[in-house]
């Protein structure tokens, strides 16, 4: 069966491949379909599906919504229908991730570090700024010997320039995006920092706000995690989903982690859209 990933990053993010050539890389390995899903933006969408017509694949657009809640929570929003759209209810994350960039680099400046607005926006290749491009900025200029220095002593949470962000809570951000008619999926939900005996609680709550699909195949997922989340998806009736998280340069794992590590193929769509019409 050929695999598919529902969790994929291009430099509309902070990936390091633009979205047709995730697309390509993705023909190359011979999967069936790839989700695009770039952090609080759906920017790379209109190419992305352009280079899915062209290329004949199955492209999935979609986002991914940093929330306000314990540990490290991420939500993923699958637009099933394939439409070339965008999620008006984005513009607002949109807006104040594009403050928090302007305050982490005034804050850079006050620590004396001359960088160019315009040269950490050519990292970016054109897509939404981020950490990493600041980090790569910073690299560049002689300030860090790495990007991860550049974390670790300025972008990182305990970094002199850390700049928190405003995150919506889980029901509520669940809430928008099926109001847009996109799956939510709760992404890599071992790096919650949710006790094991807390998550039935916490998934039945999910659900009632609409959730379809928990992301139980992911690279920082240990075998007897992705049994654990697999086994919580049949409880609650949520459909199970794969993703590679892959970032390119940005992160070390390929595009081709789905092939090896999960049994999932395109039926995973048809799950998901029937969750969708049925709740």
């Amino acid at each position: 069966m050929r695999r598919i990933d529902l969790h994929t990053h291009s430099t509309a993010s902070d990936g390091t491949f633009t979205p047709r050539e995730l697309i390509k890389l993705a023909r190359f390995y011979r999967l069936a379909g790839l989700a695009l899903c770039d952090h609080d933006t759906v920017e790379g969408t209109d190419e992305f599906q352009k280079a899915g017509q062209e290329f004949d694949f199955l492209a999935i657009s979609g986002v991914e919504i940093s929330l306000e809640f314990l540990g490290i929570t991420h939500l993923l929003g699958l637009n099933l229908g394939q439409t070339a759209g965008s999620l008006a209810v984005l513009s607002n994350l949109q807006k104040l991730r594009v403050d928090r960039n302007q305050k982490i680099f005034d804050k850079l400046r006050e620590l004396e570090f001359e960088l160019s607005w315009d040269r950490i926006a050519e990292i970016s290749g054109g897509g939404q700024v981020g950490r990493p491009h600041f980090a790569r900025a910073m690299v560049e200029k002689g300030y860090c010997h790495s990007p991860q220095e550049a974390f670790d002593r300025y972008l990182g949470k305990k970094g002199l320039a850390y700049v928190d962000k405003v995150r919506p809570r889980p029901a509520e951000a669940i809430r928008f995006l099926r109001q847009a008619n996109f799956a939510p999926v709760i992404a890599h939900p071992v790096s919650i920092n949710l006790a094991s005996e807390k998550w039935p609680e916490t998934l039945a709550e999910w659900k009632a706000a609409g959730l379809v699909g928990v992301e139980a195949y992911h690279p920082d997922h240990s075998p007897k995690a992705t049994i654990f989340f697999r086994n919580l998806a049949k409880r609650f009736d949520l459909v199970v989903t794969a993703g590679s998280d892959f970032h390119g340069a940005n992160k070390k794992v390929p595009l081709s982690w789905v092939k090896d590590h999960s049994p999932l193929g395109v039926s995973v769509l048809e799950s998901l859209r029937a969750k969708l019409t049925s709740s």
